[in-house]
């Protein structure tokens, strides 16, 4: 994917641009940070040749600049503070999170991957879009589960 024409180059959001294309999942405002951070190359002394950092406002302002010409998508999950952000062309995405120790899973697939599913909210409203979330246990947290925690019945909490 191009850098979009439609959007002001600036080092800062070529850089942005550049972390998301290669993202296999969707990234956090600080984890673009991050990964800018570490992006500098090493010369042979072992010095920055280019310093890959961004500062954290300059990603958040290239964020909304994308999301405002729908370049990225922004979700936001219940369970957390900040927001996700995916390169639009990557589809959207749901996840499994575990109420422990707060590792989200992407889903495969989307219960509302059939159409006609959104259009049994109401037939006077008009969806344009929607966001999943499961809640449960990962592996590694229910092996430190005791036992009559992993009996309990399913509750549904909406």
């Amino acid at each position: 994917m191009d850098f979009p024409s439609s959007i002001r180059k600036t080092k800062s959001r070529v850089r942005v641009f550049e972390i998301l294309e290669k993202a296999k999942t969707p990234l956090t405002a600080r984890q673009i940070a991050q990964k800018a951070a570490q992006s500098g190359k090493k010369t042979g002394n072992g010095k920055e040749e280019e310093d890959g950092a961004v500062w954290l406002s300059s990603i958040y302002r290239a964020l909304d600049a994308f999301e405002k010409a729908h370049v990225v998508t922004r979700t936001i999950l219940s369970d957390s503070n900040e927001a996700l952000y995916s390169l639009s062309g990557t589809g959207h995405h749901h996840y499994a999170i575990c109420i422990q120790c707060k590792k989200k899973t992407e889903l495969s697939g989307c219960p509302f991957a059939d159409e006609s599913s959104l259009h049994a909210v109401d037939s006077d409203f008009m969806v344009v879009g929607h966001m999943v979330e499961v809640y449960g246990y990962c592996k590694s947290c229910r092996k430190k589960l005791p036992k009559e925690e992993l009996l309990e019945p399913h509750t549904h909490e909406h």
